[in-house]
């Protein structure tokens, strides 16, 4: 066994502990090992004080002590924190919990963290008859919500003016256009991008685009613009113009006649299972005339090449991001609300056949 050097152990002989801080400011160690750990149950002032005697008396926290900490609690199951109320303004009361592809995922992942952390997750139906954006704020503050999450909202809805600033709230995707909430949501616009990289490596060069405008309205236009910013590495005469299907299109003859004239190799799509269908009712045959990517490939049965979104890691951040508001005692909107996006992942599929190798 080595010998301890006499700098290591004037070391050890002056580590300050939490007893040590808590001796010298007059408060029990546990409120100090609770206050290093910016536990909510500790006042604001005492953790100030707590910080000061630290950093005055020069408090280093020892790592394996901290790791050892961080194993129990990870095994140790948390004690009710409140509830979290998920708004679902679907016309079905269950939509969530039994639909299937991003939607329910991040459901699901909500779900999961929620009792991680010792929180309940409470649906709240907003098709209820009768039931409006007052009403709803007047019932969520009656069961004194800890914090709202706003789920994707279907098409159409993109408004709901419930009172803000008596909740902690997040909002997942950007259903709600004007809204001043924290947005958890897939990196739309890295996705695109990771599948026009993905396709051009494997031997793709005219890579085209098609998304219903809708759709690609509702990823704040994340989606096209990230196909755009992509096709700048191209040369010039193998940049193609995207199809942005507009709600009067039909979409056999306007997208064939689009495709026709543009003569992509590879589609990176929104709504692919439409384009997927029209282009075999031409005749063409997927994926050994064109192969076709999805933007979300997990909400379709169909075994769809394209990006997974990672919905249950959406969940799960909105979770987080909400969780850690409430712990900061802010009630309200935030003054500056923030965007956490969510990397994909590609997804293999049969109607993806590589040119060439990577």
């Amino acid at each position: 066994m080595s010998k301890q050097t006499g700098k290591d152990s004037e070391d050890v002989a002056r580590r300050v502990t939490v007893r040590d801080i808590a001796a010298e400011i007059g408060v029990h160690f546990t409120t100090v090992a609770e206050a290093l750990r910016d536990s909510p149950r500790v006042k604001e002032a005492t953790k100030k004080k707590v910080r000061a005697a630290a950093e005055r008396m020069g408090y280093r926290a020892d790592p394996m002590l901290s790791a050892l900490s961080a194993y129990r609690t990870q095994n140790h199951k948390p004690s009710f924190q409140g509830t979290l109320v998920w708004i679902n303004g679907f016309g079905e009361r269950d939509f969530f919990s039994k639909s299937h592809g991003f939607y329910a995922d991040c459901y699901a992942g909500a779900r999961r963290r929620c009792q991680e952390l010792g929180y309940r997750l409470e649906p709240f139906w907003m098709s209820e008859p009768g039931m409006s954006a007052a009403r709803a704020s007047q019932i969520l503050d009656s069961r004194r919500a800890s914090g709202v999450i706003v789920g994707p909202m279907p098409h159409g809805v993109d408004e709901l003016d419930l009172f803000w600033d008596k909740f902690c709230s997040v909002r997942i995707g950007y259903s709600l256009r004007n809204s001043e909430l924290t947005t958890v949501i897939a990196d739309q616009f890295g996705n695109a991008r990771l599948l026009f990289e993905k396709l051009k490596s494997h031997g793709f060069q005219r890579i085209g685009f098609a998304c219903p405008e809708i759709q690609d309205n509702r990823t704040n236009n994340h989606w096209l613009g990230g196909y755009l910013a992509a096709q700048q590495t191209q040369a010039e005469h193998e940049r193609l113009e995207p199809f942005i299907e507009a709600a009067t299109s039909d979409t056999s003859s306007d997208f064939l006649a689009w495709f026709e004239e543009q003569r992509p190799d590879a589609l990176i799509c929104g709504g692919g299972l439409r384009y997927c269908d029209a282009l075999e009712r031409a005749g063409y045959q997927i994926p050994e005339q064109v192969s076709v990517v999805s933007l979300h490939a997990d909400s379709y049965d169909r075994d769809l090449a394209g990006v997974m979104q990672n919905g249950e890691d959406v969940g799960t951040a909105s979770v987080d991001h909400l969780v850690a508001v409430i712990h900061r005692f802010k009630v309200g909107l935030e003054t500056h609300p923030k965007v956490v996006t969510i990397s994909g992942r590609w997804k293999d599929g049969s109607t993806f056949r590589a040119l060439a190798p990577a």
